[in-house]
């Protein structure tokens, strides 16, 4: 899998040098912003997270097609908790972007963030590019983890890649329907390492914005998710505040 994460570097260098190029548009200014969001199911890429509702806060700040974000996930049972650094940069329709996925545990008195050794580590470095052209309401992205806890039971790096295509419509301004097709390309942890290419995820999801208002607004949406590698499906209902 190293063949896939150099296409990715040497593809985001390409681009980063191409952006450099773009002409800066002055309406792009600096932004914070925050949101929470509650969900009856932690379903992400066809994976199931924890055994009850969990929160997920966000902080973010934004300028010039620059994005950087701390993101979080807890459980109300302690069953699962997620914190997530991540940057990325949009240019035309190209995002390129690198997170960081840390896991602490339940207690957390044993955890070591600062633990920054391969083979030891609780973060798992991910590098992602994605695509939606502005012409034809598609997505495509393709993301590997390249360092830290992804690994195979040997020890070694497992390189879990991720390709998804997704589709959405846009009802109104407020009401969308999403499609999204996503698979694993090799033996990874998305497939529990069990086969090689899988389909680990077919998502269909209806959102609405409740409420907008100038500086908040109260979006929700309701998502149905078939797993065919693991056999499984889920239901799921979420609803926050952006501000």
């Amino acid at each position: 899998m190293r063949p896939i994460l150099l296409t990715i570097l040497l593809f985001l260098s390409l681009l980063t040098v191409s952006a450099q190029d773009e002409p800066q548009d002055e309406s792009r200014k600096p932004r914070f912003s925050g949101s929470v969001e509650l969900t009856s199911k932690y379903l992400w890429r066809g994976q199931e997270y924890g055994t009850a509702p969990t929160i997920f806060p966000t902080l973010n700040f934004s300028v010039a097609g620059l994005n950087v974000y701390a993101s979080g996930a807890y459980s109300f049972n302690n069953s699962y908790s997620e914190v997530d650094l991540g940057a990325d940069y949009t240019f035309a329709d190209v995002t390129i972007g690198l997170v960081d996925y840390y896991y602490p545990s339940a207690v957390g008195e044993n955890d070591k963030y600062f633990n920054f050794r391969n083979r030891t580590t609780g973060h798992s470095l991910e590098a992602f590019v994605s695509y939606a052209p502005s012409w034809v309401p598609l997505t495509a992205m393709l993301a590997t983890y390249f360092w830290g806890d992804d690994k195979k039971e040997d020890g070694s790096q497992a390189w879990s890649t991720y390709a998804e295509l997704g589709y959405h419509h846009d009802f109104s301004e407020r009401i969308a329907l999403s499609v999204a097709l996503g698979a694993s390309l090799n033996r990874s942890s998305y497939n529990n390492f069990e086969t090689g290419f899988s389909v680990v995820n077919i998502g269909l999801k209806l959102e609405s914005v409740l409420y907008k208002g100038k500086h908040l607004s109260v979006p929700a949406s309701v998502q149905y998710v078939i797993n065919p590698q693991k056999e499984k499906s889920y239901i799921s209902f979420a609803a926050g505040v952006e501000f």
